[in-house]
């Protein structure tokens, strides 16, 4: 009876967050974020008139999709190790889990696009820049660094530089959340955030360009170390994420209204290669709150639970690989650009673009998640997280656990 007077009571908005199972909400979010850079991508109406500038402006806001990945990212995968700390087979279970879900489409992509697409090159009318050049860098999860020695990005695998971030954090993370104690990880989120934020300015300062501090692993560090202090101060208790969180979004929003103000130019670039990415993380971060603890009546996790947003998180990491190839075929062969103008206007043939590339790529995602990828998931049953190993965990458990759901 003395234990059960001291369990947390999940109504209190001081108590520790517990999520069972799978969370809907974070599909939609993750729909959200692969429906803004489908968008971004396949934008090619012209920036002639008022209309279309409008349009620009606001597919352009696309780019941030890739940072609301790696918020959430950050947020599942530190939840995931911090959870499973101390347990057996930590390293073993996480490694196998991750490469049976990232890998096989992965390299299917690279296959067909290497293998397949440079001899059809001509047939499709695809970009001459689609060759094997570069095939290493991409095999090695290292396209990032590959797109800073070149002046273009493939036009087929432009988006994988941040598959690469992302296999690299995968990589190390594990790593560092087993040497930390549990009270620290937090800690370390905050420190690698600022470290992150460090770097970019000094990169900045010392000239290079932006796509320096777009790419590099360690400048886009912040975003992901900022999920994973969500997800860990959540762990602890709702009012410990407020702490940070609410001055945090009250530093952010500022930075994000200037850059939503701002024209395109230096004073631009400078914010946005700085402090804009972390404050985009940190708004980002305010949006997964939201969705993972508000009631259900909350604006913000009603429209992340909707089924459309739902669908196309499911299937958002097919459909992030396919959009790309698929654009690059659309505005060659079915809508080539500048788009056809109807009645005086080119946003007609706009709207259809959008229909054909996002339900394309949504069909390409069904037909891969169930010819292909759900048969190496399935395969995830013989590596679940263990029971704690019989010397205990590394550290004192907290008060309650949340369990949030593998990452897609």
């Amino acid at each position: 009876m003395l234990a059960q007077r001291h369990r947390p009571d999940p109504t209190r908005h001081d108590a520790p967050l517990v999520m069972s199972g799978h969370q809907p909400a974070l599909d939609g979010v993750r729909g959200i974020a692969v429906l803004l850079v489908v968008i971004f991508h396949t934008t090619h109406l012209s920036y002639e008139t008022a209309v279309g500038r409008v349009v620009w402006w606001l597919a352009g806001a696309g780019w941030t999709g890739v940072d609301l990945f790696f918020v959430l990212s950050g947020f599942l995968i530190t939840g995931i190790l911090f959870d499973a700390k101390g347990k057996a087979n930590y390293f073993r279970n996480f490694y196998i889990r991750r490469v049976l879900r990232i890998f096989p489409l992965y390299y299917a992509v690279l296959a067909v696009s290497f293998l397949v697409l440079p001899s059809l090159a001509g047939a499709l009318a695809l970009d001459s820049r689609v060759t094997t050049q570069g095939f290493v860098w991409y095999v090695l999860y290292l396209s990032n660094y590959y797109q800073l020695s070149i002046p273009w990005t493939h036009p087929v695998l432009g988006v994988v530089w941040s598959l690469a971030i992302e296999e690299q954090f995968y990589m190390a993370w594990p790593l560092l959340i087993a040497s930390v104690s549990a009270k620290r990880v937090a800690r370390l989120c905050a420190i690698v955030a600022g470290l992150a934020v460090a770097v970019r300015t000094g990169l900045t300062i010392a000239g290079l360009n932006g796509e320096a501090t777009y790419v590099v692993t360690f400048c886009r560090m912040d975003a992901l170390a900022v999920g994973g202090l969500l997800a860990v101060t959540l762990r602890t208790s709702r009012a410990a994420a407020r702490q940070w969180l609410r001055p945090a979004l009250a530093a952010a929003v500022p930075v994000i209204a200037a850059m939503v103000l701002l024209p395109m130019g230096s004073t631009y670039n400078v914010l946005k290669d700085t402090i804009g990415y972390t404050a985009t993380a940190i708004l980002f971060a305010g949006l997964v709150y939201a969705a993972v603890t508000g009631s259900a009546e909350n604006v913000v996790r009603r429209a992340c639970s909707s089924s459309v947003l739902r669908l196309f998180g499911r299937y958002s990491y097919a459909i992030y690989l396919v959009h790309s190839p698929l654009d690059a075929i659309l505005r060659r062969k079915l809508f080539p650009t500048p788009l056809r103008q109807i009645a005086g206007s080119d946003l007609p043939t706009q709207a259809a673009y959008y229909a054909v590339a996002i339900g394309l790529s949504l069909g390409l995602a069904l037909v891969s998640w169930n010819l292909f990828e759900k048969h190496f998931l399935r395969l995830k049953d013989h590596f679940p997280y263990g029971k704690a190993s019989a010397a205990g965990p590394a550290a004192a458990p907290i008060a309650a656990t949340l369990q949030s759901p593998e990452p897609a």
